[in-house]
């Protein structure tokens, strides 16, 4: 491939910047990033086991009588309330894989951890320091440990609501029995919602702008507080009947506001089709919406509405593939042995995901024993994600919910030996920092996703952008290929999805999603925007390897075209130089 680096030479030392003042280096605070701990499956399993053993600490302290009377009343309700999360559970970190266990242990922590200090706090007034090392370990909790607060409830909150908005589950049997039961399964948990709760995660919902989803778990609630009353957690102050029910009407006047002013979605809404408004249902435009997205759903075009691209993107999540049978059938599976001798004797088995754009799974490419190794290596590293754009500066919010580290493959053997095999079977120079971006690992958090994104850094980049005076950018050159890893299995949801291809993949520990962000010329491939749905249940881990583009120029030289061609490739987009790659 012909790549040249324009400002920059490369020697044995590194890079010679002709210009300082051109180019810029990112320095990164180690700690950013660690502050919330729904962002991550495993920041949620390791907080339940540290929870466990406070809980445990607090039995001791209840059961040997090491705590006055009166403290006894607020511990022993803290220690009910964990009980009350966990139900007829195994006591395992597992069960934060379902969204009920993990907002009712977060909820349980951040409302009842505070009475539990104060308690004991007065508990070491009154014996004058005269108490034993269990009650200050107790004590001193917040001193070495994530403390969960309003942000961690209120972002499990708000993404159990995406998962409504998203996968269409039950509200019924969500309020009433704590299942989330869709078309494709059934997922239940003894840990009991109360009304308040499910109050709670659909009014966060609502303010999140999550608006038909959250006002239909409202809706549920308040039926279930007519038949129950209104159930409150522990440590919670009750609330009165006719404050939620203003709460559900305000909520609707919102609803058909945002839905007459902005229409049904936006990027920073949702709502339901129609009105609850009986005369604001009477205009024509709300008689259209039903079918109006699913009659424009395109194909291999990237000039979609924000909306339209959107509906596309959701309905693919749900595991509908939107391709006509006349593209589905002409896709094939195959035993592959790639670029090397090495896989004649052990072909590789590659299914063909997309023909243009051409994305491939090549399946039993890390073997589970790498993927466990790697896992575990990252973990002590996970840091929020963030969304970076072309000026470089990274922000976090709920478009990208998951914590990373980046790791060498002198970290871990594993990262080693599959770097060896995207050299030999995909023919590509892959060593990290050389030849390609170290490995993010990647743990997805309660209900996490990352919306619709590209992953070529320069497409789109002037040269006044951040992005196109890295150091880094400059000598490497852009992505030219994605390989995408699942270092697990993923229950439901957390598909990855292309909604210009109407494609989607399905997580499966082990396999690969390979991808070409880049033609053969060095132009770009723009239908290759995707993104990953939020996880429903279970923990998602993935390691992507970006490959750069300069160091492949030896390997893939550049094809000579004709001007005819090259016109050609003009016509049909802005960004292409030249043909696609189909390989593997």
């Amino acid at each position: 491939m012909c790549f040249v680096i324009a400002s920059a030479c490369a020697f044995q030392g590194g890079v010679e910047i002709k210009k300082k003042e051109k180019y810029v280096k990112h320095e990164r605070d180690p700690n950013h990033g660690k502050g919330e701990i729904y962002t991550s499956i495993k920041d949620l399993e390791n907080f339940f086991k540290e929870e466990l053993e406070f809980v445990d600490d607090l039995r001791s302290l209840y059961d040997k009588k090491l705590i006055s009377m009166e403290a006894k009343g607020n511990v022993g309700a803290y220690i009910q309330s964990f009980e009350d999360v966990v139900g007829d559970q195994e006591e395992e970190p597992s069960i934060m894989h379902h969204p009920i266990n993990a907002y009712n242990l977060l909820r349980h922590v951040a409302v009842g951890w505070s009475v539990v200090e104060d308690t004991l706090e007065q508990e070491v007034t009154r014996k004058r320091e005269n108490v034993g090392k269990r009650v200050m370990k107790v004590i001193n909790r917040r001193d070495t440990h994530h403390i969960p607060d309003q942000p961690d409830v209120d972002g499990v909150a708000k993404g159990i609501v995406r998962l409504h908005d998203y996968y269409k589950f039950n509200t019924t049997t969500f309020v009433n029995e704590g299942v989330i039961e869709t078309g494709d399964g059934f997922h239940e948990t003894t840990g009991d919602l109360s009304v308040w709760d499910a109050f709670k995660i659909g009014v966060k919902g609502t303010n999140a702008m999550i608006l038909g989803s959250g006002i239909q778990i409202l809706d549920e609630a308040l039926a279930k507080a007519q038949l129950e009353g209104v159930t409150t957690p522990a440590f919670i102050e009750e609330l009165d009947m006719k404050v939620l029910r203003n709460l559900v009407k305000t909520a609707k006047t919102v609803h058909d506001q945002k839905l007459d002013r902005w229409g049904d979605r936006t990027d920073g809404h949702s709502t339901n089709p129609l009105p609850y408004s009986k005369n604001l249902a009477k205009k024509k435009k709300f008689m259209k919406n039903k079918d109006k997205m699913e009659n424009n759903i395109k194909l291999e075009k990237i000039d979609l509405k924000p909306g339209q691209e959107k509906y596309q993107y959701m309905e693919l999540c749900k595991g509908r593939d939107l391709r006509p049978v006349s593209v589905t059938s002409q896709l094939y599976c195959k035993y592959s042995k790639g670029a090397h001798a090495t896989f004649t004797i052990g072909p590789l088995k590659v299914e063909i995901v997309s023909l243009r754009p051409y994305i491939t799974i090549i399946h039993n490419f890390i073997l589970d024993s790498e993927a466990d190794e790697i896992v575990t290596r990252s973990t002590p590293d996970l840091r929020r994600s963030e969304m970076v754009g072309k000026k470089g500066n990274g922000t976090m919010d709920d478009r990208r919910v998951s914590e990373q580290a980046w790791l060498n493959e002198t970290d871990t053997a594993a990262l080693g030996r599959i770097t060896n095999r995207i050299d030999h079977f995909l023919n590509l120079n892959a060593t990290s920092t050389q030849d390609a971006e170290l490995y993010q690992v990647a743990n997805y958090g309660l209900a996490g996703q990352y919306i619709s994104h590209y992953d070529q850094v320069l497409m789109e980049a002037s040269k006044f952008d951040l992005q196109a005076r890295d150091m880094f950018n400059i000598y490497a050159g852009d992505r030219l290929a994605t390989f995408m890893g699942y270092l697990s299995d993923v229950p439901a949801g957390g598909y990855t999805v292309f909604p210009f291809v109407g494609a989607y993949v399905r997580p499966k520990k082990g396999s690969v999603v390979f991808w070409w962000n880049m033609d053969k010329n060095g132009g770009y491939d723009n239908l290759v925007k995707h993104g990953g749905c939020p996880v429903m249940i279970g923990s998602k881990w993935i390691t992507n390897k970006w490959v750069r583009s300069n160091s492949q120029m030896f390997r893939r030289p550049c094809p000579r075209y004709s001007n005819r061609e090259i016109r050609g490739f003009r016509e049909n987009s802005k960004h292409q130089r030249g043909g696609f790659f189909t390989e593997p």
